[in-house]
């Protein structure tokens, strides 16, 4: 008989949605802590959804038959039916409704291309191109006869594009990126989609109609108001492909967005720190040490809570 969840269990398992969802604003975040905060119950929910779902990921990469790279590799519905399993080996008591929830831990497992926190990985395509993903990125794919296309359903890739009588498109929720051969980044966020293009030209297409054509070195976003250019010198606000960025005068805000999928655990910003400027280097492979240099040469004081949720705030 499945074990009924408790209301703590069922609270811990829709925060963590809530929070991955990357729709969780400053209110909801501040609810959270407080709700983490109130009891002991809560806590122990919290710590054990996060071992069971470390248990879950371990027990589907040891099950026998080669269970995780069936479900890596089969249609979306078996996969989640066998990650379902995976999870009720684990001791875990989600059904699919929570599997299958946007922005949960496991949905990476149910995507085609997918990275890990602080992750970044090449990936081969059937016709000889190549995607590199960011870190917390999902992809899936629709390569046939007919089409070449990457559906970004998260974070960020570059796509180096070969030759081929197909265009290779890159689609997000607000529009497309097409090219027959061209090396090209795009990244997704619940605002826009921001397109850079280091080789050869692309062509956008947004959700309103509107078109525009980028040459190498030019960029551009999509969103709710159509196509956009960018200026050149912006270009470095968006290249994480090393593991640097470089920044030139900007908000606060553009460094914690490309440092949290690079981030163990929430990374909160207060909105009174978000637009203080800043200029720099900053390694995305070592948040703790960026965060520390933070601390001590800009008015801010960063705290740790429960060794996991991290919170900015003016000094």
């Amino acid at each position: 008989m499945k074990r009924t969840l408790r209301p703590e269990e069922q609270a811990a398992i829709e925060w963590l949605a809530r929070h991955r969802s990357g729709l969780m604003n400053n209110a909801e975040q501040q609810k959270f802590e407080l709700w983490l905060a109130a009891n002991e119950q809560h806590q122990h929910a919290w710590r054990a959804l996060q071992q069971r779902l470390s248990r879950a990921f371990s027990g589907l990469a040891e099950q026998p038959a080669g269970l995780a790279q069936k479900a890596l590799l089969s249609a979306n519905s078996s996969r989640r039916q066998l990650l379902r399993g995976a999870l009720t080996v684990a001791g875990l008591g989600v059904t699919g409704f929570w599997l299958t929830r946007s922005g949960m831990p496991l949905d990476g497992l149910v995507a085609d291309l997918s990275t890990a926190v602080g992750e970044r990985k090449r990936f081969a395509l059937e016709d000889g191109s190549s995607v590199l993903l960011n870190a917390e990125s999902r992809v899936d794919l629709a390569f046939s006869p007919q089409e070449r296309r990457l559906l970004l359903r998260r974070g960020a890739l570059e796509v180096d594009a070969k030759p081929n009588d197909l265009p290779l498109v890159v689609e997000t929720a607000w529009g497309r990126t097409q090219t027959s051969s061209a090396r090209f980044s795009v990244a997704h966020s619940e605002t826009a989609s921001t397109v850079w293009v280091q080789q050869a030209q692309v062509q956008l297409y947004s959700r309103l109609g509107s078109s525009l054509l980028l040459k190498a070195g030019e960029g551009a976003q999509l969103n709710q108001q159509g196509c956009q250019r960018l200026e050149p010198q912006r270009h470095s606000e968006f290249a994480w492909q090393e593991g640097w960025l470089e920044l030139h005068d900007r908000p606060l805000s553009a460094l914690i967005d490309a440092l949290r999928p690079y981030h163990s655990g929430p990374l909160r910003l207060s909105p009174k720190a978000a637009d203080l400027r800043i200029s720099g280097l900053f390694s995305l492979d070592n948040s703790p040490q960026v965060l520390a240099s933070l601390q001590e040469t800009l008015p801010l004081r960063v705290y740790s809570y429960f060794g996991w949720w991290t919170t900015i705030e003016p000094s």
